[in-house]
């Protein structure tokens, strides 16, 4: 067992690296005054349009909201699209007296849903269909956003020539059972991929996405429709990213710094089941590999304890506190609030890896009404 416990001393060290390349490397989004000066061109009116397109279902306490947002972003060129995904709530005629003030806002109405879709994809789908925008930008209903957001966002986009950049909104957590779910995600991704790699590096591999923020460039994205080649994917932004890499497409994706705020979840059962859709991706899409990562760093102190001289004991548990802080930080998170959570978000983890377990194996797992599972879906191993 001494193997063992040298392997996660170093398993640690290592992802404390990770983490530190993503701080060293600053991989958030910047502040325009920094990266775009809006006097080198011409005229801001001869800015090209951005689509902003809203997948709804069931939205009624988020969309007007967000719908406000966008009306006060200060990038010009815009038309707002929100699909309602035949709500059961009143999303649509909330969105009809959002139209009143902001005509800028176009409701489409929702379509059953055919065989062999999964909901999201569909109406993402429905959207690029009838958005006329240079720049199309998927937004999830619950975000929230500052007036900068659509203004960096494109600079970025320029700068660096992308065809897709991806965001994570600063997470917003109030009840406790967020509080232990909910960074638990970027603990992950942090840890384990230096985000710069996803700009800089052609590997599929090296990919991450957020759906809840998505800019295409137009003509990439409607080369290929990418939610109709993965209409059937329950983590189709991880899946659409790795294509685009695949097609030697340049994308990149980024932290917030506050430009786009989100609170995902309620409670502890919802953030479980919600993160259990996707925890497996962060691994390459395999249960197995996610299953070994959340055993090793939950109780992966076992052994080291045991096995290991005190001097090195006590080193694994100072790496592990500068690790947990270095990403409460980067993800702007609270530092001491996460430290002290950390146990219960490590057990919450090894509950969500379950429960994906369980999901695939029963191939059931029931997201705003509708399976989220369809038949081609991957099996447990792969």
């Amino acid at each position: 067992m001494t193997w063992l416990a040298y392997f996660i001393l170093i398993f640690l060290a290592v992802r404390l690296a990770v983490s530190l390349a993503n701080l060293f490397t600053r991989q958030w989004l910047k502040n325009d005054e920094v990266i775009y000066q809006p006097a080198r061109l011409p005229v801001r009116n001869s800015l090209p349009m951005i689509s902003v397109l809203i997948p709804a279902r069931n939205e009624a306490n988020n969309i007007c909201s967000l719908l406000s947002d966008i009306s006060y972003q200060n990038y010009p060129n815009i038309e707002i699209l929100v699909y309602d995904d035949l709500s059961e709530d009143n999303t649509g005629e909330l969105v009809k007296s959002c139209i009143e003030r902001d005509g800028r806002i176009r409701l489409i109405g929702g379509k059953p849903l055919p065989a062999g879709w999964l909901g999201k994809n569909h109406a993402c789908h429905q959207l690029a269909l009838e958005a006329k925008g240079e720049y199309l930008l998927f937004l999830d209903a619950d975000v929230r956003l500052r007036p900068s957001l659509l203004h960096n966002s494109f600079a970025h986009m320029k700068h660096h020539r992308l065809d897709l950049l991806s965001i994570f909104p600063v997470q917003e957590m109030c009840s406790l059972g967020e509080k232990i779910t909910v960074p638990v995600m970027n603990w992950v991704l942090t840890g384990l991929l230096p985000l710069i790699l996803t700009r800089i590096s052609s590997r599929p591999s090296l990919s991450a996405a957020n759906g809840q923020f998505m800019l295409f460039s137009t003509e990439s994205y409607k080369k290929h429709m990418f939610h109709f080649s993965l209409k059937n994917s329950p983590v189709e932004d991880i899946g659409i990213f790795r294509l685009m890499k695949r097609l030697g497409y340049r994308t990149n994706t980024l932290l917030s710094n506050g430009d786009i705020s989100c609170r995902m979840y309620g409670t502890w059962k919802e953030a479980v089941t919600g993160f259990s859709r996707n925890v497996a991706e962060y691994f390459g899409g395999s249960i197995p590999p996610a299953l070994i990562f959340a055993l090793l760093t939950t109780f992966g102190i076992i052994p080291v304890v045991l096995y290991l001289p005190p001097k090195l004991s006590a080193s694994f548990i100072v790496l592990t506190v500068m690790h947990r802080l270095v990403i409460s930080y980067i993800s702007r998170q609270p530092l001491l609030q996460n430290l002290f959570l950390a146990p219960l978000q490590q057990l919450s983890f090894v509950v969500m890896v379950i429960a994906a377990i369980r999901h695939r194996l029963n191939r059931v797992l029931i997201w705003k009404g509708r399976n989220v599972y369809q038949p081609s879906v991957r099996s447990l191993g792969t």
